[in-house]
């Protein structure tokens, strides 16, 4: 008799989508009002460190944006990650995963995998939007993630031993 397979349990925020779409919007409309706001202090004084002090924030606009370029939909059970890519499902044995960590104060995780998947060696999740408030939930849920990925790396793996190994 198998043992009873875990439900797939969603590690990403539900407003994930939003989150990607309108951060942007909202960044571009910030970094463009202070270039707005910085080119009036400039033609009222003449300093052109009016001008270039929101380059100083584009360094951050840059980080930001590598970071979440690559943040996607997460789903576990107790085999596999699923990480979905425009409709599509990338499964990724708990055993490929090295480590799990949070990179921001904004609550984004990233994954390390042994082994390269389609987009790498690296990705993100975001558990929630209001991530500071209810982080004790979230990181419950990792915790959750992490004794999956130990109980499936102890697990003695089973070849064939008709089977043709590189």
């Amino acid at each position: 008799m198998q043992p009873e397979k875990l439900r797939i349990r969603n590690l990403s925020t539900r407003y994930l989508i939003t989150y990607k779409r309108s951060v942007p919007i909202l960044i571009v409309i910030g970094m463009g009002s202070l270039f707005i706001l910085g080119y009036s202090e400039y033609r009222e004084d003449g300093r052109l460190s009016h001008v270039l002090m929101p380059l100083n924030f584009s360094y951050l606009v840059f980080v930001w944006w590598s970071v979440n370029r690559k943040v996607y939909h997460v789903e576990f059970d107790d085999e596999f990650m699923y990480v979905v890519q425009k409709g599509q499902d990338l499964l990724i044995p708990l055993e490929n995963i090295k480590d799990v960590n949070l990179v921001s104060m904004g609550g984004v995780y990233r994954v390390d995998l042994y082994a390269n998947e389609l987009f790498g060696d690296k990705f993100y999740f975001k558990p929630s939007l209001l991530y500071p408030f209810n982080h004790k939930k979230k990181e419950a849920l990792v915790d959750i993630l992490w004794a999956n990925i130990e109980r499936s790396k102890s697990k003695k793996q089973y070849f064939d031993r008709t089977a043709l190994h590189s």
